[in-house]
């Protein structure tokens, strides 16, 4: 029987959100995330129980509600989700000059109409893959909010994949190095033409 996207993502929802601490810099181990989540016991540091119980929750969320629209409303919650106790300002656009690791590049202030606009802009695009990867892409280079921009890309594009019952997105552990380089020379140049063709060889699991 052919595994349906929703299967797919409830199926690998442990090895995503493992995935996803690893992006971050957090090492944690598939069995680490495997305890945290059976809330068994495991030598962790708080900020990593955190990090992968917030992710279960934003992904629980993510699949409830599938059918609402792409909006700064759903990016505002999965970031107020996956930065409870974590990181302050959870939810809330960025008010205030961030920098980023491993280059001199700094974003501009978010402004809300232009998001709002962008994110329409993106939502036209007919093709489901590219759609979810141009989100994904805009979502981490516009450092909407002050923390957690790549959670919510990663969870925005899953959304556009499994609603379209295309697949999942994650970015394999063993391409981490080249997928931040890639993402350095975006930020840097705002030409996302390698790394989305990196990211649809790479980083979407399909359904069969």
């Amino acid at each position: 029987m052919q595994d349906t996207a929703i299967e797919m993502a409830k199926r690998l929802l442990i090895d995503s959100i493992w995935k996803s601490a690893n992006l971050e810099g957090l090492g944690t181990t598939f069995p680490k995330t495997e305890a945290i989540l059976a809330n068994a016991p495991t030598e962790t540091r708080s900020e990593e129980v955190l990090f992968v119980i917030n992710m279960k929750r934003a992904w629980q969320f993510l699949l409830n509600n599938l059918d609402y629209p792409d909006n700064i409303v759903l990016l505002r919650e999965y970031n107020r989700v996956a930065g409870e106790l974590l990181f302050q300002n959870n939810g809330e656009i960025r008010t205030f000059p961030v920098q980023i690791g491993g280059t001199s590049w700094e974003p501009e202030l978010p402004d809300t109409a232009d998001i709002i606009d962008r994110l329409e802009e993106i939502g036209r695009i007919d093709d489901a893959e590219l759609k979810a990867l141009k989100y994904f892409c805009y979502v981490v280079r516009a450092q909407i909010f002050a923390d957690g921009n790549k959670r919510v890309a990663q969870l925005i594009a899953n959304k556009v994949l499994i609603e379209n019952n295309v697949g999942i997105f994650q970015i394999p552990i063993e391409k981490l190095e080249e997928f931040r380089a890639l993402l350095i020379d975006f930020y840097e140049t705002a030409d996302d033409e390698k790394i989305i063709g990196f990211m649809a060889e790479y980083c979407i699991k399909r359904v069969r």
